[in-house]
C-alpha cells in the first residue's frame, strides 16, 4: 500500500512542475496574442448605410443622395467602391435627389424611377463639378412626369460637416 501512494505522490509532483513552467509560457503567449497584427494599409471604412445599388429594384435614394454630396459609397452587390462616376445603372427612388455642386461626382447613362410619382429622369449626364459655387450641369437629360421646376439649380446652404469615425464603420465578420 505505501509503495502505490508513492506513485501517486511522484505524479502529483510531475504535475505541479509542469504548471510551475506552464503558467509563466502561458502568460507570454496571452501577451503576444493580445496584440493586435500591424497592417501595411489603412484600413478603409464606409458606412453601411452608404451602399448604392443600382439595379432599379432596391431603394437608393439616401445613398444617392448621400453620395451626390461628395461621401463614399459602395455597391451592394460587389462591395466595391463606387467612386467619383456611375455610368449606366438604374435607381429606384422614394425621395428627391439633389445635386450640389463641387462634390466632383459625374452620372451617365442613368435612370431614376419614382414609382410612387410615376416620375422617370433618364439619359445624358448630370456632372456637380469641382466648385461648390457653380451649379451642377445636365445634359441630354429627360424627364417624363415630372414637378415644374425640376432640375432647375437653386441656392440651397452648405451641409454641416459630419465627424465619423472610420474604425467604428468597420463590418467585423
Amino acid at each position: 500500500m505505501g509503495s502505490g501512494l508513492r506513485r501517486n505522490g511522484k505524479t502529483l509532483r510531475k504535475a505541479r512542475g509542469a504548471s510551475r513552467f506552464g503558467l509563466p509560457a502561458l502568460a507570454v503567449t496571452a501577451v503576444f496574442c493580445g496584440i493586435p497584427a500591424q497592417s501595411a494599409e489603412r484600413q478603409h471604412c464606409v458606412p453601411a448605410d452608404i451602399v448604392l445599388w443600382g439595379d432599379g429594384r432596391h431603394d437608393d435614394s439616401a445613398a444617392l443622395n448621400a453620395w451626390f454630396r461628395g461621401a463614399e459609397a459602395i455597391w451592394a452587390e460587389s462591395g466595391n467602391p463606387v467612386g467619383g462616376a456611375i455610368a449606366g445603372h438604374s435607381f429606384r427612388l422614394s425621395a428627391p435627389v439633389f445635386v450640389p455642386g463641387g462634390t466632383g461626382r459625374r452620372l451617365d447613362a442613368f435612370r431614376m424611377l419614382w414609382p410612387e410619382r410615376g416620375e422617370v429622369v433618364s439619359g445624358g449626364t448630370i456632372v456637380s463639378g469641382s466648385d461648390a459655387a457653380t451649379a451642377p450641369t445636365l445634359s441630354g437629360v429627360d424627364i417624363v412626369g415630372g414637378d415644374p421646376g425640376e432640375a432647375v439649380p437653386f441656392d440651397a446652404p452648405d451641409a454641416a460637416p459630419k465627424n465619423r469615425d472610420d474604425q467604428a464603420s468597420c463590418g467585423i465578420s
